[in-house]
């Protein structure tokens, strides 16, 4: 029998997460192992119970869960955080994927996103809710605050490939048989691809991609 999937819940509405751990636990493969109340308690919280998972509500009274994500990102890197939120505005989903947000789900969502979210995250993907994707994209392609590398300067013909498949949600299994490479070799593509980029997290990688049009999504 498969083990489940250990999800860790913060909220600052006790109702909030009370329909949250009913909705995940109503999920085949998922147990809510603990959760918290503000995002003060977050980093305690995962030392705690060591989740597969972070679900967080985005705002919270004394410390939102935007705040301390970059923490938790710093200490727990590989820890996959979905951010709840009702802001269906870009600004707060663009800072969220820039610090790290592996899933950025609005309250309003039908069921079925929070598990398409779930299933995403823990296979390496990002998943943001389809109402606010199309927002996102728009927002990126015509930000110019920063300059970002010539890409053809600093990856390789086969580096902007995997790039792309990332990018677009492609796990490394699956850019590994589509490629006929192995899935060590698309892994050390992935390192060098974060390392020449300075970038520490996929969320940031899609961003890239998507600001040099290597994928419109």
């Amino acid at each position: 029998m498969q083990e489940k999937k250990r999800v860790a819940l913060v909220d600052d509405h006790h109702l909030v997460r009370a329909g949250l751990r009913a909705l995940v636990e109503d999920l085949a493969g998922y147990d809510v192992v603990g959760e918290g109340a503000d995002g003060s308690e977050v980093l305690e919280l995962i030392d705690d119970v060591n989740p597969d998972v972070l679900v967080t509500d985005i705002a919270m009274k004394q410390v939102s869960g935007l705040d301390i994500l970059p923490e938790v990102k710093k200490h727990h890197p590989g820890l996959p955080v979905i951010l709840l939120t009702m802001h269906n505005t870009s600004d707060y989903l663009q800072t969220a994927i820039e610090r790290g947000a592996n899933a950025y789900l609005l309250k309003d969502s039908a069921e079925v996103e929070l598990e398409l979210a779930l299933k995403a995250v823990l296979d390496g993907q990002i998943y943001i809710s389809p109402k606010l994707s199309e927002q996102l994209l728009e927002t990126l392609k015509h930000d110019d605050s920063k300059e970002e590398a010539s890409v053809s300067k600093v990856l390789t013909p086969r580096q902007t490939e995997i790039l792309k498949m990332l990018a677009e949600g492609k796990g490394t299994k699956e850019i590994a048989y589509d490629l006929g490479l192995s899935v060590k070799t698309i892994e050390s593509h992935r390192s060098q691809i974060m390392e020449r980029l300075q970038i520490r997290d996929l969320a940031s990688l899609v961003r890239f991609a998507i600001k040099n049009g290597i994928t419109d999504l």
